[in-house]
């Protein structure tokens, strides 16, 4: 196997939930030793499911299995002295430590930045939380939805004679996770230059913000707020619109030049070519259920692959919506080995999206995430705990 591009780094992750630990679940499929410091009862996302067969199991939740492959997980209790010391050491002997509490919960018990720097200087220190380690909201209560509230991304989601929208999933997580991902690797090449550790602060508001290239610069260049609009009301584009069709939903996208043979050529009526509402994008815009009943019918009536690859081969992005069966089954994602299968214990084989990008010398690697407290043994022999040392640790209920 080719040796992996973070092959002999070691990162200790406190982190729970999702921003932390896909952090470092990148970090460990790009082959950094990822050491998953769980309080003995888990991370909360072991609890989160989906399971199999609607079965909770604390190794098999497909949440946890997504965010944690490739790691070793050990159990400590950090609340007790004994933990941290036995978390100290651990630190000793790694390269980053990734964690999300609460501002200052860590300093309290002396794992803060500023208590392990001295000791440490070659530590990187990264923190993730919803509003940073500073400023007014640092001890403010938020999640993702909060945050594409408060960074302006709801503002301008959805219809404009509605409330605001928020999107699926939860895109401040993996935003922050993303760059925080990003930070930890220039801060491992500023170390390599320097043998400074640093302390990362990474924001999921902050994170978020960023993702919108449009709204703030509007308002810095022209003074103008961005309103919600339907891509309909957005003239220089439609149609840019999400229509139904015979088994699903196409997203039809007009293209640049040649839109009114184009169009007419796929909905298989090209004498429409010359239909002023083909031809002229303002009129198109302002007349836009004229248009559509043209077009409707016909998308009802035929499969989104169909309108797919033809729209394609016209050079028009048209695009479909595609759920989770689908997804799965994408010829485009599976040739490109989007998809691993790993053996999730207490789930048993499943595909897992794995590959959002790809390296040529230094693929990346997939394992499934750890049982809990699978390699506490293992990790805390390497850190110098004799048999006797670990009974004492495990009856004491701090590993």
């Amino acid at each position: 196997m080719p040796a992996a591009a973070l092959e002999g780094i070691r990162i200790v992750d406190l982190s729970q939930g999702i921003a932390g630990p896909y952090c470092t679940a990148l970090l460990a499929a790009l082959g950094a030793e990822v050491l998953k410091v769980e309080p003995p009862g888990g991370d909360y996302a072991r609890a989160l499911g989906p399971f199999r067969g609607d079965v909770p199991h604390p190794d098999g939740g497909g949440l946890f299995a997504h965010l944690n492959g490739g790691k070793k997980s050990v159990t400590l209790d950090i609340e007790t002295e004994s933990g941290r010391v036995v978390l100290r050491k651990l630190l000793a002997q790694a390269d980053v430590l990734v964690e999300s509490d609460a501002p200052g919960r860590l300093a309290s018990l002396g794992l803060g930045y500023d208590s392990l720097k001295a000791s440490l200087p070659g530590l990187i220190y990264c923190s993730i939380t919803p509003f940073g380690q500073t400023g007014p909201y640092r001890d403010f209560k938020g999640n993702s939805l909060a945050c594409m509230a408060l960074s302006g991304l709801m503002y301008i989601t959805g219809d404009p004679d509605k409330e605001p929208l928020c999107t699926g999933g939860e895109p401040a997580e993996y935003f922050a996770a993303l760059h925080a991902w990003v930070a930890v690797l220039a801060a491992l090449e500023h170390r390599a230059r320097t043998n400074a550790g640093q302390h990362i602060d990474v924001s999921m508001l902050e994170a978020l913000g960023c993702a919108d290239e449009y709204n703030t610069a509007m308002y810095s260049y022209l003074g103008a707020v961005r309103k919600r609009y339907y891509s309909r009301h957005h003239i220089p584009t439609y149609p840019s619109e999400i229509f139904p069709c015979r088994n699903g939903h196409i997203v039809v996208i007009g293209g640049a030049g040649g839109f009114p043979l184009m169009m007419a050529v796929l909905i298989e009526q090209p004498d429409l070519e010359s239909n002023p509402l083909f031809t002229n994008l303002w009129l198109r815009t302002f007349q836009w259920r004229e248009f559509e009943k043209i077009v409707r019918p016909y998308l009802a009536e035929h499969d989104w692959e169909d309108l797919l690859t033809r729209a394609q081969e016209l050079r028009m992005p048209f695009a479909a919506v595609l759920d989770a069966r689908t997804l799965l089954e994408n010829e485009h994602l599976r040739e490109r080995g989007f998809f691993a299968e790993i053996d999730q214990p207490g789930a048993g084989k499943l595909p897992v999206a794995a590959n959002p990008f790809r390296l040529s010398e230094t693929p990346l690697r997939h394992s499934p995430a750890p049982r809990l407290g699978e390699h506490t043994h293992e990790v805390l022999a390497d850190a110098g705990y004799q048999g006797d040392d670990e009974v004492i640790l495990r009856e004491r209920g701090i590993t």
